[in-house]
C-alpha cells in the first residue's frame, strides 16, 4: 500500500520538480538504465556497468531466439513438473501449479524454469546467440545458461540495450507473456497506473533484476537482493512513474 501511495504521489505532484534517480532506489544498492526506445538515448542512469548473472530476465531473449529460428512454435506446450535439477542443483519452479501445460506466453508470465530448460536443448549455439544480443557470454551447461544462472553476465546498460532490440521485434507470444508477468505474474510490483508495461524479473545469487519496456522507453534495474519481483520491480515502477510525469 505504501508503495502505491509513493507512486501516486509522483503523479499528483506534477512536473514542478525533478527527482534524483538515486532517491528512487530508497537506499537499495543498485544500478539502472532508462533508454528512449526510438533514439536509444540514455534518459537516466545509475551504475550502468554494475554486473551480475541476469537470471530469468534472459528467458524472453532465449525464447524469442528460438521462435525466430523456427525451433519453437508459440502454441507449443510442455507440462511443468515443477521439480528441476541441473548439475546437482535444484531449480524447482515456484509458480502456482498450472492447470494446463505451459506455452511460451505462460512460461514467461510465470517464469517457468522447466519450460525454458526443456527448450534450451534446441539452441546449442546459445553462447553465440547471447553475444548477438550484446551480452557477455561464455560456454556453460546449456540449461543453466538458458536460465541466466551461468555462462552469461549482464549490466543495466547491456540488458537495457538488448531489451530495446527485443521490443522492436518481439513475437506476440513473448510480448504478451511479458505483459502478463506485470499484470498477474512475477513482475506485478512493476505496475504503474496508466502505463502499459511489458517486463520480466530475474533473480541470481545476491542480484535482483527487472527489465522491460513501455511504448516509449526501455528500462533495466539491478539491485542487491534476493528477488527480482520484491526488490527490483518496485524500483523500476518508481523510475517509470517519475519519467511518465516528466520528473527525470
Amino acid at each position: 500500500m505504501l508503495r502505491r501511495h509513493a507512486i501516486a504521489s509522483l503523479f499528483a505532484a506534477g512536473a514542478w520538480g525533478k527527482v534524483a534517480l538515486d532517491s528512487l532506489f530508497e537506499g537499495a544498492h543498485g544500478g539502472a538504465v532508462l533508454l528512449d526506445r526510438k533514439t536509444r538515448r540514455v534518459i537516466a542512469s545509475r551504475l550502468p556497468g554494475m554486473s551480475a548473472a541476469p537470471g530469468s530476465t534472459l528467458k524472453p531473449l532465449v525464447l524469442q531466439t528460438l521462435l525466430e529460428r523456427r525451433r519453437l512454435r508459440p502454441e507449443e506446450t510442455f507440462p511443468c513438473s515443477r521439480d528441476l535439477r541441473i548439475e546437482g542443483r535444484s531449480f524447482a519452479c515456484t509458480h502456482p501449479p498450472a492447470a494446463t501445460a505451459m506455452t511460451v506466453r505462460t512460461a514467461i508470465a510465470y517464469s517457468c524454469n522447466c519450460f525454458v530448460a526443456h527448450c534450451a536443448a534446441r539452441l546449442p549455439d546459445l553462447t553465440h546467440q547471447l553475444d548477438i544480443w550484446g551480452l557477455e557470454a561464455h560456454r556453460a551447461p546449456l540449461e543453466l545458461q538458458a536460465l541466466g544462472e551461468e555462462g552469461v553476465i549482464a549490466t543495466p546498460a547491456t540488458l537495457a540495450a538488448a531489451y530495446t532490440r527485443l521490443a522492436l521485434r518481439a513475437a506476440d507470444a513473448v510480448k504478451a507473456g511479458m505483459s502478463d508477468a506485470v499484470q498477474y505474474g512475477t513482475a506485478q510490483r512493476a505496475q504503474v497506473a496508466g502505463l502499459a508495461i511489458a517486463g520480466k524479473t530475474g533473480s541470481a545469487p545476491h542480484a535482483a533484476w527487472f527489465a522491460g519496456f513501455t511504448d516509449s522507453v526501455t528500462i533495466a534495474v539491478l539491485v542487491q537482493g534476493r528477488s527480482g519481483g520484491a526488490d527490483a520491480a518496485p524500483v523500476a515502477a518508481r523510475i517509470l512513474a517519475a519519467h511518465a510525469r516528466g520528473r527525470l
